[in-house]
């Protein structure tokens, strides 16, 4: 066995893994050519993909010392793919979007998870366009959990119907600031008592801190469990790892903002650098606007 052939089973093997783009590919080259050292046979293929947001890696081998090398291995990498961008490669963590597990670095996981906004005049936005006014909502309902959410600006139930999931950034802002009559009575209560019972984050700072979780920065509070023990040695690591993370988070969100609005003024540029125009283009800059 020679580092050509190694390099052709890695290859060979690479599409078998079934993942979600192309960040963990330098992490599977890895394990394979690890499991080629280890002893397995370049003959027989090697499979795995993607599972709640972790690599996962499928093989048997009749020799037992085999399948316990193989099994270190895959353990190993399994522990790497968690701290790395499914995207881009780059350092990532466990992150929800939607009901699926996914580990993304912060800007991919802000480019793919909405983050709800509240203006002055009660309008609810999702990456900068509004999609209903509070003012406007007739009814609202929550799933059992209070972890969904339904906002109704229709006299029926099938009509202009909005649903907000407990993973998208300030859901529990918009639940706090709904109006509770707008709610079952028999739901009432919970909502309630939910925002009169939190305790103080000491990641971000707010009194927010509900059973497990934190509703402002959805960071889970310190404790002596062993994985976090494991990842971040003590607690002071792992708030200020927490804290860089909403940092970088807010730094991106202004940029992006900032950019927004640069786009805005060129359009304007644009349009009123144009002597002659269309009726037609000038609902589109305006319409774009």
């Amino acid at each position: 066995m020679n580092r050509e052939e190694i390099n052709l089973f890695v290859e060979r093997n690479l599409s078998n893994f079934s993942v979600n783009s192309t960040g963990w590919n330098d992490l599977i080259r890895k394990l394979l050519f690890e499991f080629a050292i280890a002893g397995w046979n370049l003959e027989h293929q090697v499979f795995g993909k993607e599972k709640f947001g972790e690599l996962r890696c499928y093989t048997y081998s009749e020799d037992e010392t085999l399948n316990i090398r193989l099994k270190n291995i895959k353990d190993k990498y399994s522990q790497l793919s968690v701290k790395t961008c499914e995207i881009c490669g780059s350092e990532g963590k466990m992150r929800t979007i939607g009901s699926w597990q996914t580990t993304l670095c912060l800007n991919h996981f802000l480019e793919q998870q909405p983050v709800i906004e509240i203006d002055d005049e009660q309008n609810v936005k999702l990456n900068n366009k509004t999609v209903l006014n509070i003012k406007n909502v007739v009814k609202a309902e929550v799933e059992y959990d209070l972890q969904t959410l339904s906002l109704y600006t229709g006299q029926n139930d099938w009509e202009e119907k909005r649903y907000f999931s407990w993973q998208e950034p300030n859901y529990y802002l918009l639940l706090k600031t709904i109006p509770l009559s707008l709610f079952p009575k028999d739901r009432q209560k919970d909502i309630s008592m939910v925002f009169q019972s939190l305790n103080d984050c000491e990641i971000c700072g707010h009194k927010a801190v509900y059973q497990r979780n934190c509703l402002r920065c959805h960071q889970e509070p310190w404790n002596n469990s062993a994985y976090l023990i494991e990842d971040y040695g003590e607690k002071s690591n792992y708030i200020k790892e927490c804290q860089m993370d909403i940092f970088w988070m807010k730094m991106i969100m202004k940029n992006i903002l900032l950019l927004t609005d640069h786009l805005k003024r060129f359009l304007i540029i644009r349009f009123f650098s144009v002597p002659m125009i269309s009726g037609s283009m000038k609902s589109f800059y305006f319409n774009y606007i």
